[in-house]
C-alpha cells in the first residue's frame, strides 16, 4: 500500500538508456539508434500475461459515494475496453475500520475501509456498498480476475485496538487468541460474495507488506506487520479455512505483498512447508532490486507472479516524467520481474493533499466526514499516467503472451492469436533520452502487406492516434521516436487494415 510519507526511491534510469545507446554524430546533429533489426515472433515467448489492473482500496469508497451517472463514468474510463483501459484485474479490500465517526476522520479520505463483521460476532454486508458496486461495475465491464486483500485485521482483533498498527510498528497487532477469528473473518467474505452474490475471489490475501515498520497506531490508513512465524500460522490456518468451507481450489492464496522485490524474496525464502498453500505470490514493485530473483524463485516453485502494487507521484500530474516513470517501472516488472499481472494501486487518488500527483485519475475526495447522499457531479483530472497505462493496456490483454526481447531494455512486445487464426501483435518502446531513436524491428516475412497503428503520449500528446505505418512483406519497420515519448505499434496480420480504437475522451485543461 502506498504510504505517502514514506522515502520512494523510484528509479527513472534516464541515464542508463543515454549510456547504453550508441550515439551517432551526423552534421553536427546527435541521434541515436538502437541495432537490430530486433526479432519480433511468436517463437520467443517469455511468459504468460494475465492482465492490468488496480485495487479499489481506497477509491472505491469515495467513487461509490458518486452519482450513478459518474459512477458510470469512471468504472467506463477504468474497466471498458472500448472507451477507457479496460483493466481486468481487481482487488477488492476486506475492511478493518471502525464506523464510528471518530475513527474515520482519523483516517485519509477513503482510508476507513469498515469491517464487515461488527464486535458482537454479527455481519453488516451493507457496510460494503460503496466499495462493491465499484467492483460489481468493473466486471460489468469485462474484468476478469478478483482478489480480496486485508490490509489489517479488523480494530477489534488488534492490540493496539486500531487498525493502523501496533504502538511499535516493528510489532505484529494482531492479537495471538484471534488467529483463527480472523481467518474465519477473510473466508467468510469469500463465502458471502460466493453463495450470496454469485462473485469468486480467485484468490485471498491476508497481509499487505507485512514486514514492513511503518503501520503504527495513529497512522492515517489501515496496515499491520506480521512477523514470518505469524505469517505462517496464518496462512496454514487459512488454507484450512478454506477447505473446510469447500470455497477452494477454486479460491486460492496469495502472499505476501511485500514493499519490494527484496523483501519478497526474504519472506519467501522463510516460508517452507507454508509455500505449498500459497498459489500465488503477490510483490510490490517500490524497489526493483531482486526482480530476477522473485522470478526465478517463483518459476522453480511452479507460483504465479503477480506485481500487485505500484504508483508514484514523483511529478506533477501533467508531466510527462510521470508517465515515462510508469512505463519504466512496466517496462521493468514485465521485461525482468516476469510478472503475469500488473496492478496499479488505486487508479483514482485524491487530487487535494499530499495525494495529488498520484493516481491515473484524480478527483477531489472531500474531508472524509460521513456522507449519507451521493456526492454532487465533480471533476475529473487525467494523468499523464493514465494516457501511458493506456498504451499498454489499450491493446495487451489477458491470455496475452509476452515476448523476449531482452537485447532492447526499452521495448515491450506482446501476441495474441484470435480464434480466426489471425494475430495481434503489439509493442510499445519508451524513449526517455535527450535525442532521438530509430527502432528496428522485423516481425519476419509475412504474405500481404499490413497496416501498423501507432499511438504516442508525449508532454503535448496524449495516447494520440498518429499515421498508419505500411509493413512490407519483408516485415522490417524503423521508426523514430522522439524524446521523452511512449509509443505504441499494433498490428493484426491481415490483408485489410485494423480500425483505430477509441481513445477516451479529453476536455480541455485534460479535466471531464
Amino acid at each position: 500500500m502506498v504510504d505517502h510519507k514514506k522515502e520512494r526511491e523510484i528509479q527513472l534510469m534516464r541515464m542508463m538508456l543515454v549510456a547504453a545507446q550508441t550515439v551517432i554524430i551526423v552534421n553536427d546533429v546527435q541521434e541515436t539508434t538502437v541495432a537490430g533489426p530486433l526479432p519480433i515472433s511468436m517463437n520467443n515467448p517469455a511468459q504468460n500475461f494475465e492482465g492490468w489492473g488496480t485495487s479499489l482500496a481506497w477509491f472505491g469508497e469515495y467513487v461509490g459515494m458518486l452519482e450513478e451517472s459518474q459512477q458510470d463514468l469512471v468504472a467506463d474510463l477504468l474497466f471498458d475496453h472500448d472507451v477507457g483501459l479496460g483493466l481486468e484485474i481487481v482487488r477488492y479490500n476486506i475492511g478493518a475500520s471502525n464506523t464510528d465517526p471518530a475513527a474515520i476522520l482519523s483516517m485519509r479520505p477513503g482510508g476507513a475501509v469498515p469491517s464487515l463483521l461488527l464486535p458482537n460476532g454479527t455481519y453488516n454486508w451493507t457496510l460494503d456498498y460503496k466499495q462493491a458496486s465499484v467492483m460489481f461495475a468493473a466486471r460489468d465491464r469485462g474484468a476478469l480476475i478478483f482478489e480480496a486483500f486485508a490490509n489489517s485485521p479488523p480494530w477489534f482483533m488488534t492490540i493496539s485496538g486500531d487498525p493502523s498498527g501496533n504502538a511499535d510498528g516493528h510489532k505484529d497487532n494482531l492479537a495471538p487468541e484471534n488467529y483463527d477469528a480472523f481467518v474465519d473473518y477473510l473466508t467468510e467474505v469469500v463465502g458471502y460474495y460466493r453463495h450470496e452474490m454469485n462473485f469468486t475471489f480467485r484468490t485471498v490475501e491476508p497481509f499487505n507488506e507485512p514486514f514492513s515498520w511503518n503501520w503504527h497506531a495513529g497512522n492515517d490508513q489501515e496496515g499491520c506487520h506480521y512477523d514470518p512465524s505469524t505469517q505462517d500460522i496464518v496462512l496454514q490456518r487459512l488454507a484450512a479455512s478454506l477447505d473446510e468451507k469447500e470455497l477452494s481450489p477454486e479460491t486460492g492464496i496469495s502472499a505476501s505483498d511485500e514493499y519490494q522485490y527484496i523483501w519478497a524474496i526474504d519472506t519467501f525464502l522463510q516460508y517452507g512447508k507454508t509455500l505449498e498453500v500459497i498459489s500465488q505470490i503477490n510483490t510490490h514493485g517500490y524497489q526493483v532490486l531482486g526482480q530476477q530473483g522473485i522470478r526465478n524463485l517463483a518459476g522453480n516453485a511452479g507460483k504465479r507472479l503477480w506485481m500487485s502494487e505500484y504508483a508514484n507521484g514523483d511529478f506533477d500530474y501533467a508531466d510527462i516524467r510521470s508517465g515515462l516513470t510508469l512505463s519504466t517501472q512496466i517496462l521493468s516488472d514485465l521485461k525482468d520481474g516476469g510478472v503475469q499481472g500488473w496492478v496499479y494501486w488505486q487508479a483514482v487518488e485524491n487530487r487535494d493533499g499530499g495525494g495529488s500527483n498520484w493516481g491515473l485519475l484524480q478527483m477531489p475526495f472531500g474531508d472524509n466526514s460521513p456522507q449519507d447522499v451521493p456526492w454532487p457531479n465533480v471533476p475529473i483530472r487525467f494523468s499523464k499516467q493514465y494516457y501511458t497505462m493506456m498504451q499498454y493496456s489499450k491493446f495487451i490483454k489477458n491470455g496475452w503472451t509476452i515476448l523476449e526481447t531482452d537485447e532492447d531494455e526499452w521495448t515491450l512486445a506482446a501476441i495474441y492469436q484470435n480464434d480466426d487464426s489471425s494475430v495481434q501483435t503489439t509493442v510499445v518502446s519508451t524513449n526517455t533520452g535527450l535525442y532521438d531513436i530509430t527502432v528496428n524491428w522485423s516481425f519476419g516475412t509475412i504474405a500481404l502487406p499490413v497496416y501498423v497503428e501507432v499511438y504516442r503520449t508525449s508532454a503535448t500528446e496524449n495516447f494520440a492516434q498518429l499515421e498508419y505505418v505500411l509493413l512490407s512483406t519483408d516485415g522490417l519497420l524503423q521508426y523514430d521516436l522522439p524524446p521523452d515519448t511512449i509509443t505504441t505499434f499494433h498490428v493484426t496480420f491481415s490483408s485489410a487494415p485494423v480500425a483505430p480504437p477509441e481513445a477516451a475522451p479529453e476536455a480541455e485543461n485534460d479535466e471531464l
